[in-house]
């Protein structure tokens, strides 16, 4: 009749489609959203370092001939730029690679003199009239007033030998000495020679605590010097083929200063070689271990 609200035999449409289709929404089945397929185009290919410096096979000779050059070019720059880095020592890449080494290995790996550009954890090392070398720290400075004295003796033994036909014999020079940039001179490394007579030898002044004594008492604080000379330790001990005899000891001085030392000796060729290394009694404790090293790094070559 009229009015019924039978609606069998029409379109089956529910309102949640229709509100589906009136926001725009697909219901296609088996579309894969959008948002899912733009991530997958833009993701990024995963590659091996040395893809990535390189690139693909074929891609570096490519990019070299399209700037006039060649694999081989190529590599002999980059190995001459190598080296002139590690020549240079470049942001301290030599002084690193050295140091890789056990110990202080790498300290004595290069000549003494190139120890000079390339320090080894904290150490440059000095090799002395082609007789002795000792290790020292980096930041300290050679005295140049020695350098220059040293220069002077020979010019003038020179002048002696021409005008006289002979040299007189020399006695106690001193070598070379480093010490702190601008310091005054009471922390410092030393190295004297004297001549000896003919045969001489340390064991003759006695074992190492009689010869450090008697070394103190003539040479250090004599009487009537106002210095006052405390031994501390007396040791000997053979580096390479020469026996060296090391000694520890404070010395007072007449303004009431106190400077602790460590001194070496050796000899050779009727030559008296002495290191010496000191530094005021109170920066001693803190600065012991290295100057001690100091010390125990000289050695005749």
């Amino acid at each position: 009749g009229a009015g019924g609200g039978d609606t069998e035999g029409g379109p089956d449409v529910s309102l949640d489609a229709l509100m589906d289709k009136a926001a725009g929404k697909s219901s296609a089945p088996g579309g894969a959203p959008k948002a899912k397929k733009a991530a997958a185009a833009t993701q990024k290919e995963k590659v091996d370092l040395v893809t990535y410096v390189f690139g693909k096979p074929g891609e570096l000779e490519r990019d070299l001939n399209r700037m006039g050059s060649s694999r081989r070019r190529f590599t002999t720059i980059n190995l001459a730029a190598l080296a002139f880095a590690l020549a240079a020592n470049f942001l301290g890449t030599t002084s690193f690679l050295l140091s890789l080494l056990p110990g202080l290995d790498g300290l004595y790996l290069l000549p003494a003199e190139f120890t000079q550009f390339y320090p080894v954890k904290g150490w440059k090392r000095y090799k002395g009239e082609g007789a002795f070398e000792f290790r020292y720290p980096v930041e300290w400075l050679q005295d140049q007033a020695i350098v220059l004295a040293n220069q002077r003796g020979q010019e003038d033994a020179a002048m002696q030998t021409i005008r006289k036909g002979k040299r007189k014999a020399p006695g106690t020079i001193p070598s070379v000495a480093f010490g702190p940039r601008g310091g005054d001179g009471k922390e410092n490394v030393s190295v004297v020679r004297s001549t000896l007579r003919k045969g001489f030898t340390l064991g003759m002044l006695g074992e190492p605590t009689e010869a450090a004594q008697k070394l103190l008492n003539n040479a250090i604080a004599p009487k009537g010097s106002g210095k006052e000379a405390t031994l501390l330790e007396a040791t000997k001990e053979l580096r390479g083929e020469a026996e060296v005899y090391q000694f520890e000891y404070t010395v007072k001085l007449p303004t009431g200063v106190v400077l602790h030392n460590v001194c070496a000796c050796v000899v050779r060729d009727e030559t008296l070689y002495t290191l010496t290394v000191l530094a005021p009694e109170e920066l001693w404790p803190e600065n012991a271990e290295r100057l001690r090293q100091v010390a125990s790094s000289f050695r005749l070559v």
